[in-house]
């Protein structure tokens, strides 16, 4: 035999050595990851892989923190008597507006600046969650309506655990305030 074939032989032997080396690493990888087990149920994952993810995927935050109101009585037209630093609860009893116990309405200003309690309000969006007194709400709706509709929208009754946020839109062409936006939320269990 030739040195060339012996060459070419030991070079076939080896290629085919590597290959079957590769091949039983391969099966030795797939035993140890569990391929070949025979239960019908998969594994469950390792704790530690669990409380990995659970860190990884925190709550979302609140988009809204309204911790305190003011109050003020009910009157024709609502317009709190500040400069847009604070949210007002109208409470008036005998007007139909109790402290507790039914629906709370809550007035903030919007500013041109942004800088207005009422201009975070009107970030939120159906389905977004805010905090009202310590206490979780969920908008489940958003109204944009001229200021004059405001008496004829389906929001004026009472019922526990409900919010409704009012405030005004700044029209930025005029700089005039002639429609609002109405934020009706409940609060979650």
């Amino acid at each position: 035999m030739k040195f060339t074939e012996v060459l070419q032989r030991n070079r076939l032997w080896s290629a085919i050595a590597g290959l079957v080396v590769l091949i039983a690493a391969g099966v030795l990888v797939a035993a140890l990851a569990g391929v070949f087990d025979s239960s019908s149920e998969p594994d469950a994952p390792a704790p530690q892989a669990s409380a990995q993810m659970a860190t990884r995927t925190p709550a979302p935050e609140p988009a809204v923190d309204i911790a305190t109101t003011k109050t003020m009585p009910y009157s024709p037209v609502w317009n709190p008597p500040d400069q847009g630093e604070n949210f007002w609860q109208v409470v008036d009893p005998e007007n139909g507006y109790p402290e507790d116990g039914g629906t709370d309405f809550i007035l903030a200003h919007a500013c041109e600046d942004q800088g207005c309690a009422g201009d975070q309000v009107r970030k939120l969006q159906a389905g977004d969650d805010f905090t009202y007194r310590g206490e979780t709400y969920r908008v489940q709706e958003k109204i944009e309506i001229p200021k004059t509709e405001i008496a004829e929208q389906d929001i004026w009754v009472h019922e526990p655990d409900r919010v409704v946020i009012i405030t005004c839109i700044l029209d930025p062409a005029t700089g005039e305030y002639h429609e609002n936006d109405i934020i009706v939320a409940t609060r979650t269990v």
